[in-house]
């Protein structure tokens, strides 16, 4: 199974395991747009960590006892949930895959941005929804993939969730890894 894949190996086509920004940048990568080098840890490494972990058994479980209507509910749920995943040790396939990714980019830092497989459809948009990293170094590079897969569970993604009745629907996260820029305008 492959957890990663270049940029320069999605497209369009490619938002179900790639998300949409990960789709989007891999596509301006193929037409020749400056984007700056890197991977994308698909979605399905997303799914293998849960179902690996057990994480799955435990988020599921969590979800059933959510009172969106209470916000101590959604923000003691959303942080029991976000403590599971990120107290779970990474598989050491999946870890070694992204790790040697990061090296072959031969950079000192990264930036680590999550990618929703459903961002910005025509119905839901989870854009601003997730989080990102910059200047992660590999010291903290799986940590951060973590933290990005774990931000599908914070106060406002999971009200969003329930908002836009998609507590049932699955949804799942990948993660842009990204030669980092530092920018002096933006």
């Amino acid at each position: 199974m492959d957890f990663i894949k270049s940029l320069r190996e999605i497209d369009r086509t490619d938002v179900p395991r790639a998300g949409g920004k990960g789709a989007s940048l891999g596509e301006l990568a193929k037409m020749g747009v400056p984007v700056p080098t890197g991977f994308v840890v698909l979605a399905s490494t997303f799914e293998q960590f849960f179902k690996e972990t057990d994480v799955n058994t435990e988020v599921d479980a969590m979800w059933k006892r959510i009172n969106i209507k209470d916000n101590e509910s959604i923000e003691e749920s959303s942080e029991i949930i976000r403590n599971l995943i990120l107290a779970k040790q990474f598989p050491e396939k999946i870890a070694g895959e992204i790790s040697s990714a990061f090296d072959k980019l031969s950079e000192k830092y990264v930036a680590i941005r999550s990618s929703a497989t459903s961002e910005d459809s025509k119905i839901d948009a989870w854009a601003g929804q997730l989080e990102s990293y910059l200047y992660v170094s590999k010291d903290n590079l799986l940590e951060s993939v973590q933290k990005c897969w774990a931000s599908l569970y914070t106060p406002r993604a999971l009200f969003y969730r329930v908002e836009r009745k998609l507590q049932k629907k699955p949804v799942s996260v990948a993660v842009v890894v990204q030669k980092m820029i530092g920018a002096k305008v933006s």
